[in-house]
């Protein structure tokens, strides 16, 4: 047991080197351009990360630990009442028009209430997980993915936790916030892509043909998928600690490898039949070589995004708030700057 552990901790620690070598190469790179570019890259990474990170982390420490399931049988009846006695409470249920009157404080009661969250549960997960999927493909650099899957796992956790009106107890939220970590290692390092790139291969074959740079479009789709991936198991482990009310053992709330894989499957997949259009059409007016001076990846991605935002009769799920939000991922600096503007813009009603 100890050499496997010492074995894992080498392993990230490798991890952990290749993300530094990404930022260095990252940093070099805006370096050569000029010194000032360089200084503004690390305060450009300094905000991102307080705007995306630390005040999100900020709103999840100032929520109320409630969600932790037991272990012992004779409290699940104790577990379920105390939970329902918050649901009451949660803004969304009412929102949603839910009759407490009609639910009575059981098993039964307690599984309506996650029926009526479930959709709204799914469409964070498809939110986020989109977005790194999106966002990651495009990076084209290990220390940007890892930046952005650290921001976007700790918003999604954020907005599940103020879905459930409460959070997980301080303890519980190291152990997420270690997976976190241990995700932006993995996706940071980018070194587990080619484990789903043979997939993308069969995935897309038909919808490739004729299209320049396949190989280039498709590392980054299967780059990009893994960190769905990671995105999507941290989604699943906070969803079973705020809906379990018993487990025999912590194990219980880790899905399988195998569900996580479908699970992100089923939340990309509507995106992945426009990106399969997308190339469909590319091979047939031959507008690769053109669009390969900037960058083919973002392209395709920023197409197939209209694509679902000019049909959103198809796709209920889909927000126009958010599908925007994503497209301008497209640009980290216009992103940020963005989002910035948000920021003021709702704070001046506030100031007059």
């Amino acid at each position: 047991m100890k050499i496997f552990r010492r074995l894992v901790i080498f392993v990230f620690l490798f991890f952990f080197y290749l993300v530094v070598k990404e930022f260095l190469i990252l940093y070099q790179a805006a370096y050569t351009l000029h010194p000032l570019a360089a200084y503004g890259t690390l305060i450009f990474i300094g905000l991102f990360l307080i705007y995306f990170g630390v005040i999100p982390l900020i709103s999840i420490l100032r929520l109320p630990g409630r969600f932790v399931p037991t272990r012992n049988p004779d409290e699940i009846q104790i577990t379920i009442e105390n939970r329902m006695k918050h649901f009451r409470k949660n803004p969304v249920l009412k929102k949603l028009g839910i009759n407490f009157l009609h639910l009575s404080d059981d098993r039964p009661g307690y599984d309506r209430v996650l029926a009526a969250l479930k959709p709204e549960v799914r469409k964070l997960h498809q939110r986020y997980v989109i977005q790194v999927f999106y966002s990651t493909a495009i990076s084209q650099n290990g220390f940007i993915d890892a930046l952005l899957i650290l921001v976007l796992s700790v918003n999604l956790v954020k907005d599940l936790f103020i879905l459930y009106h409460g959070r997980v107890p301080t303890r519980v939220l190291w152990v997420i916030g270690r997976m976190v970590m241990q995700s932006v290692l993995i996706g940071g390092s980018e070194g587990i892509e080619y484990v789903v790139d043979e997939v993308f291969s069969k995935m897309f074959s038909g919808a490739m043909k004729g299209v320049p740079f396949a190989s280039r479009i498709l590392g980054s789709l299967a780059d990009g998928y893994v960190n769905a991936a990671l995105v999507t198991r941290i989604a699943l482990i906070t969803q079973n600690y705020c809906e379990m009310v018993f487990i025999e053992s912590e194990r219980a709330l880790y899905p399988a490898h195998k569900t996580v894989v479908s699970t992100t499957k089923i939340l990309v997949s509507d995106f992945l039949e426009r990106i399969s259009e997308e190339l469909r059409s590319m091979a047939r007016s031959k507008t690769g070589p053109a669009m390969a001076v900037i960058n083919p990846v973002s392209s395709v991605l920023s197409k197939a995004m209209n694509r679902i935002s000019s049909s959103p009769e198809k796709n209920p799920l889909f927000q126009d708030d958010w599908i925007q939000e994503t497209a301008r991922m497209t640009s980290p600096l216009h992103f940020l700057r963005s989002k910035l503007r948000e920021l003021f813009r709702k704070r001046t009603p506030v100031e007059h």
